[in-house]
């Protein structure tokens, strides 16, 4: 009796658990019911997630390059209605760097006043391929967009995604020397997308969605004001070593951010383990570290400003000075600027130069040879051919000026001696990539984001004037608020164009080859306007660029941050 009353019990109390339970959703079986639903309009996310983010991967850049011309195919056969890249995040399962800014708009997400995906990049459709934070994977390596020149990136994983965001964040903060320990230990690389236009998605846009298939063009000079010259100067041939202190000289636009410099070291053939450095002339001096290596440069040497080097004299190699120097990092504007040296340990001997003064009218050098203690040459005379047609002969050291031209152009000078130096009779010096040209003078340039909430919506306008890979111009404008209406953008003011043979710059009215564009509906207003011709922004005459609204908003975007450089 015993038995069946405890067996009653036991049913009673699993039956009153079903009743309990049955009034209670199961959140597992919700998610599950929900993942399924979901299934029939998304796919599975093709990428990796770190720190709680999702990044796209592909396997290549001809992927990507792919991917973006079938987005931008469907985004323009669409009216350039952005549903299509909302239907793309969605289907994906992918939180985009659009979504971010549109999640800001509709304050879904807190508003972050240093967040402006401009900087990233201005094509709609990289911006929806890139995750929240500007980052993309391809192959094996983890990327960071900008909408400059200068894009970086790291090897791929999720502990260097973290290290990429703070490289991010000290350029932000302008910390050049947290950038560049990162730089140099994390194996951190920058590719200039201004010289390839495989990583041009902005210009890949602009050409219909399709790469143009060029081969990078190692210009490394981007119209953007900023330039270097490094010197390698033979301070000594005492103790068995020859040494050479190694500088640059530099022209910077005004209102720049610390640069990230970086020197490498290469030689084809010589033997870099008996080469030593030091930031002294007096020491103490060490071996280089042969630990981080860069494909095309050489090795990375732990300095951002002047060092030594010091070689033994018995080794008669050829070694390479690379120096590479960026500015403006995740503004719109970065820029890079590089120069080499080539040091000749078998005669040690070399150009040195070093800026006077650059000004919109001329620019002044003083070019020298120096020799050494412990080292000297027999010159009775040096002729000086300074690439712009002016030759004189006079000593080892001459200062020339140059006449600026409209565009920055890039000389080469030349010494020979009159004499015998390193057992040669009149031997001759070469110096190349000195830069002339009037520094208020830009190529590339990217205004200042102007940001504003009005009537509950966000509203984004900015403008950019670029010179493309094949050496013309582009004008882009972006009108970006989620309200509809007419949304109006016209160009007002002069841009310069160079003569035929830019002696002098030539003032244009804007609006003569830049027409006014309206859209209407909520869409963005984007503005792209090629030429076969390079024009300039003048930073003491800039143009600007009206917006309208039918609603009655309107704004004139400044070149408030152009300078000139000195």
């Amino acid at each position: 009796m015993k038995t069946n009353l405890r067996i009653t019990g036991f049913i009673l109390i699993f039956l009153s658990f079903l009743v309990f339970y049955s009034c209670f959703p199961d959140d597992n079986v919700t998610e599950k019911q929900t993942n399924s639903q979901t299934a029939k309009t998304t796919q599975s996310f093709n990428g990796v997630i770190c720190d709680g983010k999702k990044i796209l991967k592909f396997g290549s850049l001809a992927d990507l390059q792919q991917e973006h011309l079938a987005l931008y195919q469907q985004y323009e056969a669409n009216n350039q209605d952005e549903q299509v890249l909302v239907d793309y995040e969605n289907l994906n399962n992918f939180y985009s760097l659009r979504k971010k800014d549109q999640d800001m708009d509709d304050g879904i997400i807190p508003n972050d006043p240093n967040f402006d995906e401009t900087n990233f990049t201005l094509d709609p459709i990289l911006e929806t391929l890139l995750n929240e934070d500007g980052m993309i994977i391809i192959d094996d390596r983890l990327y960071i967009w900008d909408s400059g020149c200068i894009i970086q990136s790291i090897p791929f994983s999720c502990s260097n995604y973290l290290v990429l965001l703070d490289f991010y964040h000290a350029s932000l903060s302008n910390s050049p020397d947290q950038m560049h320990d990162l730089f140099v230990h994390y194996g951190i690389q920058n590719i200039n997308i201004c010289d390839d236009p495989n990583f041009d998605f902005e210009e890949i846009s602009e050409n219909g969605g399709k790469v143009n298939g060029e081969e990078p063009r190692y210009k490394n000079k981007n119209g953007c004001g900023y330039d270097v010259v490094v010197n390698s100067k033979l301070t000594s041939c005492d103790n068995g070593f020859n040494t050479y202190e190694i500088s640059f000289e530099s022209i910077v636009p005004l209102g720049s951010t610390a640069p990230l410099n970086v020197f490498y070291v290469s030689s084809p053939f010589g033997d870099l383990s008996q080469v030593e450095a030091a930031t002294a002339l007096a020491g103490p001096y060490g071996a280089i570290p042969l630990t981080n290596q860069d494909q095309t440069y050489g090795y990375i040497m732990p300095f951002t400003d002047t060092f030594y080097l010091r070689i033994p004299n018995n080794l008669s190699d050829t070694f390479v000075v690379t120096f590479s120097s960026a500015v403006n990092l995740f503004t719109g504007n970065s820029c890079l600027a590089l120069d080499q040296t080539t040091i000749d340990n078998a005669c040690p001997f070399s150009i040195s130069a070093i800026k006077n003064a650059v000004n919109s009218s001329q620019s002044i050098w003083t070019f020298s040879i120096t020799s050494g203690s412990g080292c000297t040459f027999s010159a009775d005379k040096v002729t000086w051919n300074f690439g712009d047609g002016t030759s004189i002969t006079g000593g080892l050291t001459e200062t020339h000026t140059y006449s600026s031209p409209c565009s920055m152009e890039y000389f080469t000078v030349t010494a020979t001696i009159q004499g015998t130096a390193c057992g040669v009779s009149n031997p001759v010096f070469i110096k190349s990539n000195i830069p002339v040209g009037n520094p208020c003078m830009r190529e590339n340039y990217k205004f200042p984001t102007y940001k504003d909430n009005v009537n509950g919506k966000k509203v984004k306008l900015t403008a950019k004037l670029k010179r493309n890979v094949f050496g013309k111009s582009v004008f882009k404008n972006v009108f970006k608020w989620r309200v509809t209406g007419s949304k109006t953008i016209q160009s007002a003011g002069n841009i310069y164009n160079p003569s035929a043979t830019n002696g002098g710059c030539m003032q244009v009215n804007i609006s003569s080859v830049v027409p006014s564009k309206t859209t209407t509906g909520k869409k963005r207003n984007v503005q792209k306007e090629k030429f076969p011709a390079l024009y300039h922004i003048d930073a003491t005459d800039p143009y600007e660029i009206h917006f309208s609204h039918s609603n009655g908003f309107n704004h004139v975007l400044t070149a408030s941050g152009l300078y000139c450089s000195q």
